[in-house]
């Protein structure tokens, strides 16, 4: 199938290491040239290595933090100058820490919502008026199955997780008739640090080695296994596609079957 991805302006934020590496990779491959960001320099220039040797593609790596407004618009900044436009936005992000509310600070709900609600709604905003233009545009969030189902001990996450999918519905709602296509895609457990980390966190809460968790987790899913983040790169590039035009404002999972909600 051909996903008409070629000279598409892709831009993947958090995308060092985990699923947005994943979806970069995949993007790449189809023929995107690429601009990713993330906090750590190091991983960021290794992924951005790994991209180019794989692909060939253009790839613009730029240090920036997602959760602060200044720096997510210094990276725009940097995309503009070097590419001009964005086709293409996947909003990524590390995920909160884990909680419970009588144990989170004002602070830590404060930093969740900039982190994993307000790094979508900036970035949203700064690609917008040239995808009006161009009268064509993909925004895809990278979120959780704590959207349909609550995670235990995640109150952060399942707040503003569920609010960025509320905001990303009502945008595709108000860009349909642009060309704009957005989604909401339910991550369930992938071979990433992020799961790792609350593993061990969960692990810990319940009095069990890490092992044994990630041995119940994947058992938990109807395919017995954790995903793999270039499975998630194939799902994005295809609702990034022409392909896939005639869907707009979803939340799909991508969870190996974990979800048990019939809709």
């Amino acid at each position: 199938m051909n996903l008409g991805l070629k000279n598409r302006v892709a831009v993947v934020l958090a995308a060092s290491s985990g699923i947005g590496l994943g979806i970069a990779r995949v993007l790449a491959q189809e023929g995107c040239a690429i601009a990713i960001c993330a906090r750590d320099s190091v991983r960021l220039a290794a992924a951005s290595e790994q991209i180019v040797a794989e692909s060939g593609a253009s790839v613009l790596a730029v240090q920036a933090d997602v959760s602060d407004a200044a720096s997510l618009d210094a990276f725009f900044d940097n995309v503009f100058s070097v590419y001009g436009k964005v086709d293409i936005l996947v909003n990524n992000s590390g995920g909160p820490p884990p909680g419970r509310i009588d144990t989170l600070s004002d602070d830590a709900y404060v930093a969740a919502f900039n982190l994993v609600l307000m790094s979508k709604v900036r970035a949203s905003r700064r690609v917008l008026p040239l995808m009006q233009k161009q009268g064509w545009g993909r925004i895809i969030n990278v979120e959780s199955t704590s959207i349909k189902s609550a995670l235990e001990n995640m109150v952060l996450s399942n707040a503003f997780r569920s609010a960025a999918a509320a905001h990303a519905k009502t945008l595709a709602m108000e860009t349909a008739r642009d060309g704009i296509r957005v989604h909401t895609l339910m991550s369930g457990p992938f071979l990433t640090k992020r799961v790792d980390e609350l593993g061990n966190a969960a692990a810990q809460q319940r009095g069990i080695s890490f092992e044994q968790w990630k041995s119940e987790a994947e058992a938990g899913t109807a395919l017995g296994r954790f995903g793999d983040p270039l499975e998630y790169g194939a799902l994005v590039a295809f609702l990034s596609s022409t392909q896939a035009d005639y869907m707009s404002g979803n939340c799909i999972a991508i969870d190996g079957g974990a979800l048990k909600t019939i809709s």
